[in-house]
């Protein structure tokens, strides 16, 4: 009985041995990464039948010869975590996801609307959550949002968007000036998905708040919501080109976008200052109420404010009317009173009456 035993035993103990050694000799994650070489292998073998041109040719010779004895190894993103950069350490946070998940190209095709996002800095799990550092499937995988419908349906409190919020807060890198150190407010423009929100535009928040903040909106859209319809009418703006019109749009229109030179509407209005109203609105549209005012209450950084009032910031302005005006004193003395003191505007700049 007894040899029976250790037999039984000494058969577990060697095959339990086995699985490990195997484990350990060729994780789960080398698989992967193996068939992912291998397909790349193939693929850039075909294309170099195919291909005529000799810089091509060479270009997919150098893919081969890279493919061909591939070098395997655990790619991560160290990140923030509990230790400080200024420090020059970095925490107990790691981000190993794309060890398996490798090829960058498809990373970014499925990724299009977020392709801007630094990955480097807060790797995947910061939207799609999981465990970073394991590198088995199963535990990896754990509590994970894979697709932008899963990660949606978290939006049934407010929760989870702070959550979200104060995760990206805690593994911004660290600024030198303590002024700009990032603060929830600084990511209101992202929604559950880590995509930036949309902006709903003013007639839905004045939907509710033209009543609600009578004063303050009737103050807000007799200069600010117009302030675009003035610009429009500077000689320097018309007469300027597209690229001297873009420093323009920055400040006087709402959710301008320096990449596509789009924006969501003339004018400072609302969500120029609060930021994109999607996730109040969505809160507020389901009647969900009290979890739009947590929403609400966030309030944008106050260095919001800097993006456009800082000093000097219309000097292109200025060189523009130097040049059709020698002395170029009215600038200094007359411009912040231009709109209130119409008889101070010189005859040339009458277009500002109107």
């Amino acid at each position: 009985m007894k040899r029976k035993l250790f037999l039984l035993f000494s058969v577990l103990f060697f095959w339990s041995s086995y699985l490990w050694l195997k484990e350990e000799v060729n994780p789960a994650w080398m698989e992967y990464q193996k068939e992912y070489y291998a397909q790349q292998l193939k693929q850039a073998e075909k294309e170099l039948v195919a291909v005529a041109d000799e810089k091509e040719k060479e270009k997919l010779q150098e893919e081969i010869a890279k493919f061909s004895n591939p070098k395997y190894e655990i790619k991560q993103v160290l990140l923030k975590g509990t230790a400080t950069w200024a420090q020059q350490r970095n925490g107990d946070k790691v981000d190993r996801c794309t060890t398996c998940h490798i090829d960058e190209r498809k990373l970014v095709a499925s990724h299009n609307i977020v392709k801007e996002f630094p990955f480097d800095v807060y790797g995947c799990t910061v939207c799609h959550k999981g465990e970073g550092r394991a590198l088995v499937k199963e535990v990896a995988h754990h509590g994970m949002f894979p697709h932008r419908r899963q990660m949606q349906k978290r939006m049934e409190n407010s929760d989870a968007v702070f959550a979200l919020w104060l995760e990206f807060t805690e593994l911004s890198p660290e600024e030198t000036d303590p002024n700009l150190t990032p603060v929830w407010g600084n990511f209101r423009h992202l929604g559950v998905t880590g995509e930036h929100a949309i902006f709903t535009g003013s007639k839905k928040c004045l939907h509710c708040h033209a009543g609600l903040t009578a004063p303050h909106v009737e103050q807000w859209k007799r200069t600010k919501f117009t302030s675009f319809e003035r610009v429009k009418r500077a000689p320097d703006f018309v007469d300027g080109n597209e690229e001297y019109r873009k420093q323009c749009y920055k400040c006087h229109t709402t959710g301008y976008d320096a990449k596509t030179g789009q924006y969501s509407e003339a004018g400072v209005t609302c969500e120029a200052c609060h930021g994109p109203g999607e996730l109040y609105s969505y809160f507020m549209d389901v009647g969900k109420a009290q979890e739009g005012q947590k929403i609400a209450r966030v309030n944008s950084p106050y260095n919001v404010c800097f993006e456009c009032h800082i000093s000097r910031h219309h000097e292109m302005r200025l060189e523009y009317y130097k040049e059709r005006d020698t002395t170029g004193d009215w600038w200094f003395t007359e411009y912040s009173r231009l709109l209130t003191e119409s008889e101070k505007i010189p005859p040339s700049e009458a277009w500002l009456r109107k």
